[in-house]
């Protein structure tokens, strides 16, 4: 296997992306692919990336790759952020929210009604982070249109 995205074949459900579209849907129902989620999402997981997570905007996470311990606690955290955010008074849209701790950084990024976050240490750029969070968003945008609404 090359690591290269599989060809989606009509009625399957395959853990890759073809043609920009992600084929964690199910062609015949635009369903999600539970199964290919922690993949999709761990080619994000490079060294100093612990987590990269999809979650609910009520920060339900919905799957994770990385270190498991921290996904469920990113999630929170990136919900109640993006919340805050969508709250406030004047709140333009946000596109991706870059946030510096004291123990690493986080991207956070929209993905039709969902959200998308990876957690990293100091040692990845916030450039690199975000690419990554928008590369996920590329990869999931496709299939998570069509659920949630």
């Amino acid at each position: 296997h090359s690591g290269r995205p599989s060809v989606r074949q009509p009625g399957r459900a395959v853990g890759a992306c073809d043609n920009r579209r992600c084929a964690l849907a199910r062609p015949e129902m635009a369903l999600l692919d539970p199964r290919a989620l922690p993949e999709v999402l761990g080619e994000v997981v490079t060294p100093g990336v612990r987590v990269a997570t999809l979650l609910n905007r009520s920060g339900l996470q919905l799957g994770s790759a990385g270190d498991g311990a921290d996904g469920a606690t990113i999630a929170a955290i990136s919900s109640k952020v993006w919340q805050s955010h969508d709250k406030g008074e004047d709140a333009g849209t946000l596109g991706c929210l870059l946030i510096e701790c004291s123990e690493g950084r986080l991207a956070i990024k929209s993905v039709s009604s969902f959200l998308v976050a990876c957690c990293a240490d100091s040692s990845v750029s916030f450039g690199a982070l975000k690419a990554k969070v928008e590369a996920l968003h590329a990869s999931l945008q496709w299939a998570l249109q069509h659920i949630g609404q």
